[in-house]
């Protein structure tokens, strides 16, 4: 005769009743097409940002890269669900404001590199979230290798925003869009082409 079954603690039940419900959200397909809303970049994007990649959005403070990612989280949650990994400078009521849907966002604190690169890993494991976006934590090449390979299989858009490019980051990275402000306009270097977009778009 076997023991009876122990109620679950609410943190594991509160667990297991988040992962079914991202078992039941639809999956994100590799290859395809995710737009920004800026007609612009989209275009010289062929359409768009390719999901099952690693992007890295690279520029200094105020040029633009956590502007573009937020885009990208909002048209990200129109479709299903998305996630960002907060290193602690996370305001939710302005993603809302850009349009995020907050109710479709999972949100996980992760201050620390290594912690950062564990709660992606997990993300991208889950195959739940059509975006993943996070500031770049100083990883081994390694890692980053890894992230890539996992944004790939779940057909995830894996946005890294970062002030410079690092060196273990870029050579992973499927495409590096370079943002920076000038006078009243944002600007993003894409393979050869530059797309001029105003700050309020």
């Amino acid at each position: 005769m076997g023991l009876p079954a122990r109620p679950l603690p609410s943190s594991r039940l509160a667990f297991e009743e988040l992962r079914e419900r991202l078992r039941s959200t639809a999956m994100p397909v590799r290859g395809e097409r995710l737009a920004s809303a800026l007609p612009a970049l989209d275009r010289a994007l062929g359409g768009g940002f390719t999901k099952g990649t690693l992007t890295m959005l690279e520029g200094p403070a105020g040029s633009g890269r956590w502007a573009l990612a937020t885009r990208l989280l909002a048209q990200g949650t129109q479709r299903g669900l998305a996630a960002v990994i907060d290193s602690g400078a996370l305001y939710p009521p302005d993603l809302a404001a850009a349009g995020v849907a907050l109710e479709r966002l999972v949100i996980v604190s992760a201050a620390a590199p290594v912690a950062a690169a564990r709660a992606a890993d997990a993300l991208l494991r889950s195959r739940a979230c059509g975006v993943v976006a996070l500031d770049a934590p100083t990883l081994r090449s390694s890692l980053w290798v890894r992230l890539a390979g996992l944004a790939h299989k779940s057909g995830a858009l894996l946005l890294v925003v970062a002030m410079h490019a690092q060196t273990e980051l870029a050579a992973v990275a499927g495409l590096r869009l370079r943002c920076e402000r000038a006078g009243n306009e944002f600007c993003f270097h894409v393979r050869h082409e530059s797309v001029r977009i105003p700050c309020s778009p």
